[in-house]
This record gives C-alpha cells, structure tokens and sequence, in this order.
C-alpha cells in the first residue's frame, strides 16, 4: 500500500519553534520577513516562472535562518524556513562542501568565515558604505552619540553602516542588524523616499506590532508620520522602538541609480532631550548628509 504523503508542519508550532531559539539572539520582529522561500516573493514551487531556481531559493533561505540562531539542527532549519527536513539536510551538506558552514556536533551547523565575501561584495561596491564609514565616525566623536547608515529591505532597515559610542540598546546593533521601518527614525525617512504606490503597499500590511506604548501601529498613523518627515525633511522618533531610546534620521537621495540612504543618530532618552535633537543634532546630521551626498557624487 503506497503511504500516505507527509503533512506539513502544523503553523501553530512554529512560534513556539522560534521561541527555543536561544536567549542569547533575539527573536525576529513580528513584522519582519522570515526565512521563508516565498520572502523572495517567488512561490515555493516556482511554477509561475520557468527560470526561477528553486534549489538555490532554498539555499539561499537555509543562509538566511542563521540570522535567528547562531547554530542550526537540520530540524530548526526546517521550521525556520517552512522546507522539507529532506531539502534542508540537501542545502546544508552542499553548504558545508561548498564552505559556507561547519557541523557543530549535537548543536547543528555554524557559519563559516568564507561567508563574509558575500556580505563584503555589497558594502564594497556600495557608495554609501564607502564613504560614509569615516563620515559616521567624525560624527559620532562630533555629537557624542552612536551614528548610522542604513538603507530599507522589503519592511525593514539595513545597517550599511554604524559608529557606535557605547550601548543604548537591549538588542546589540551592528552592520547587518536589521530593525522595523514604520517605529524607526531611519525607517520612516526612507519610507518617505518611496514613490507613493510602494508606500501604499507597504502601509497595507497594517496593523504593525506594538514595540512600546507610544508605538504607532496604524497605517494612518504611519503615513502622518511618513508626511511629516516629507514637509519636515526629518524623522524624529521618540522611544516607538524600545523604551528610553529617541532617535532622528535625514534621507539621503544621491544620484540616479543610488540606492536610497538615511543617516541617524540614537541618544538615550534621559540625557538626550527633543529640543537638543531637532537643534544641534539635526544640524550635524544635515551637514553629514550634504558632506556624503557630496562624496558619493564626486
């Protein structure tokens, strides 16, 4: 008698998959895109698209469940990214041939160091990045703040780019870290940026997950705030991402064919007040932006 096929995983048990992640990384927003093939906005079977690549869609996704934990089993794997333990286990070996990751013994799978290159091919050719690493630094040491650069990814923001001063944050931040758009300083920024279709489209995933109380979670509330940085030329938010921290960011529109940037600095909200940001900061922050623009195009 042939078998029966295998169902799919239950979702119910995904959340609580993802929370055995470790303490030590912490959990993917609620907003935030997963792991998930069908991230890449092609379905899993590919079938709307004769040269789409299913086996690397789900490598590429294999790579990608590592931003959630820093070792992976074939089963975690396997409920981060929705695939077939068969398929994962497939991704993983080639991986490991390839060098891209190690068996860990009982923990799973780590990243190995030849991964880097790919993350290094895009900061390298990015004229953002090059030129604003020294540029977030003189800022950081003129403000006396943490200064970064980033760059929107679907519903999120990319650090490209981060001097820091010390920690302000619960969730360490780095370059790759990547945090919510519509509670960010530089995510509004840059959603003010986007041409108004790509806005609409993204405020239609509303209502966004609550970070704090003074999150706003609707999609007028998050167009206000997206018109307001537009009249303004600034974003200014005040502890919507976590508790105790307020930042502000300034767009970046470089050249033709330049990927959009903001530039933002985060102060905690008890030695930094409103007035000094939109004063004094917002001052620096508009001359680093001119200084980089001015690079960029040079």
């Amino acid at each position: 008698m042939p078998r029966a096929p295998r169902s799919a995983p239950s979702p119910d048990r995904l959340p609580l998959a993802r929370r055995r992640h470790g303490a030590d990384v912490p959990p993917p927003a609620a907003d935030a895109p997963t792991a998930r093939v069908t991230t890449a906005g092609a379905p899993d079977d590919g079938a709307s698209d004769p040269d789409f690549m299913l086996s690397l869609a789900r490598g590429l996704a294999v790579l990608r469940a590592f931003e959630q934990r820093r070792t992976l089993t074939t089963s975690q794997a396997s409920v981060l990214t929705g695939l077939p333990r068969a398929a994962v286990r497939r991704c993983l070996h080639t991986l490991a041939r390839l060098g891209y990751v190690a068996p860990r013994g009982e923990e799973g799978y780590a990243l190995r160091p030849a991964i880097l290159p790919l993350a290094r091919a895009y900061l390298t050719s990015t004229d953002w990045v090059d030129a604003g690493r020294p540029l977030l630094e003189r800022l950081r040491d003129r403000i006396g703040e943490s200064c970064s650069l980033g760059v929107l990814d679907g519903g999120e923001v990319v650090y490209v780019g981060r001097a820091e001063m010390r920690r302000i944050m619960s969730i360490a931040l780095g370059v790759g870290s990547r945090v919510p758009a519509y509670c960010t300083s530089m995510g509004r920024a840059l959603l003010a940026q986007l041409p108004e279709a790509e806005l609409e489209a993204y405020l239609a995933r509303a209502p966004f997950p609550a970070r704090t109380a003074k999150t706003r979670t609707s999609a007028d509330a998050v167009r206000r705030a997206v018109d307001e940085v537009r009249a303004r030329g600034y974003a200014l938010v005040d502890q919507e991402l976590e508790e105790g921290l307020r930042s502000i960011a300034v767009p970046l529109v470089g050249p033709p064919g330049t990927v959009p940037a903001a530039l933002n600095v985060g102060a905690p909200a008890a030695r930094v007040t409103r007035d000094e940001l939109t004063g004094r900061v917002l001052a620096e922050l508009r001359g680093g932006a001119a200084e980089l623009l001015t690079a960029v195009r040079a």
